[in-house]
């Protein structure tokens, strides 16, 4: 698999819902969502008021709305753009919290995966209202869960869809989204929970014979609050104490990045920056050793779905010289917890 994309494209909700674009974008502070949307001479703010629809009428809206909802997923699934497309006046604009603007047709002809549908993310909707402004003007607000591709963790977020009648269809003519605050403990290291558990860890070259035993042993668990991971190690030594670790991963939010924070018992400490990319992760660590002298290395941890992680280390920096890499295996001990 290859670098997960932060793109999120537009979806329905099963009950007719339509679902919105949540666009390659960076989510941060909420922006001012601003609708300036006209009909006719009719703008925000004027003192016309545009008759009501009979209740028949009105109702028959409604349901033109939801049948192009329908069209709108049926698109998704099939991964047809051009309809995609077409559910948008040519006008029609995407706004995200940070003021970035993008074509709405545009950006459904060109960003929706057309491929695999695993290659799409699982959009879930919920809390979603519809008010008609005019006879001609709807507007939607809701929110929604996005899960992207390969990733279990969704991101929530708010938004408003604004809906026209055009050459007699129903089209969307505007959309603002703004992301909900979330658990930055959970939902950040969701992707993480498979390391719960206790571990056994062998170096693939060295521990040929299973009777050997594992050099490492690796227990983790979470803190009361599920806002870390606390990692504890045993490397024994062949005729010395076994030197032990202790490691938390969390969730920096000033840095926005997945971090981790080492201690060892003979006085080394370091830290680590996290990132996924496809099925792996991988942790640039740094560290510094009891006589001063500082090593850096990546890690790469590969997680095969059930009990067996492949840990690769690479040592880029060891005082003045480079070590070999290292190729373990972590096999999770039965009944100990984890995904």
């Amino acid at each position: 698999m290859g670098r997960i994309e932060r793109c999120m494209q537009p979806a329905v909700a099963g009950r007719g819902i339509p679902c919105r674009l949540l666009w390659p974008m960076r989510w941060g502070s909420a922006a001012v969502a601003i609708l300036a949307l006209a009909a006719g001479s009719l703008a925000w703010g004027q003192a016309a008021v545009a008759p009501p629809s009979p209740p028949a009428a009105r109702e028959a809206d409604e349901r033109a709305i939801r049948e192009a909802a329908t069209k709108y997923q049926q698109a998704l699934e099939r991964g047809d753009a051009k309809m995609l497309a077409d559910l948008w006046t040519a006008d029609g604009d995407i706004v995200d919290e940070q003021g970035q603007v993008t074509k709405g047709r545009e950006t459904a002809a060109g960003a929706l995966p057309t491929g695999d549908p695993a290659t799409r993310p699982v959009v879930h909707f919920s809390e979603t209202s519809l008010r008609f402004l005019t006879p001609d003007v709807a507007i939607e607000d809701g929110t929604v869960e996005v899960t992207p591709p390969g990733s279990s963790t969704p991101v929530k977020g708010m938004f408003t869809a604004t809906w026209v009648r055009q050459d007699a269809s129903w089209r969307i003519a505007g959309l603002r989204e703004s992301r909900l605050a979330t658990d930055a403990g959970t939902s950040r290291l969701a992707d993480l929970e498979w390391m719960v558990g206790d571990w056994t860890v062998a170096d693939n070259a060295a521990a040929q014979d299973a009777a050997a035993g594992p050099p490492i042993e690796v227990s983790v668990r979470w803190n009361a609050t599920r806002t870390f991971l606390l990692r504890d190690m045993k490397i024994a030594k062949d005729g010395s104490p076994a030197t032990h670790i202790t490691q938390r991963i969390g969730w920096d939010p000033l840095a926005r990045q997945v971090r981790s924070w080492m201690f060892s018992a003979d006085g080394s400490l370091g830290e680590g920056v996290w990132t996924r990319d496809g099925d792996a992760w991988i942790a640039r660590t740094s560290s510094v050793l009891p006589d001063g002298s500082q090593m850096s290395a990546l890690n790469i941890y590969v997680y095969d779905g059930r009990d067996r992680c492949t840990w690769r280390s690479f040592h880029t920096h060891v005082g003045g010289e480079h070590l070999p890499p290292v190729n373990m295996t972590m096999v999770r001990k039965p009944g100990s917890g984890g995904k």
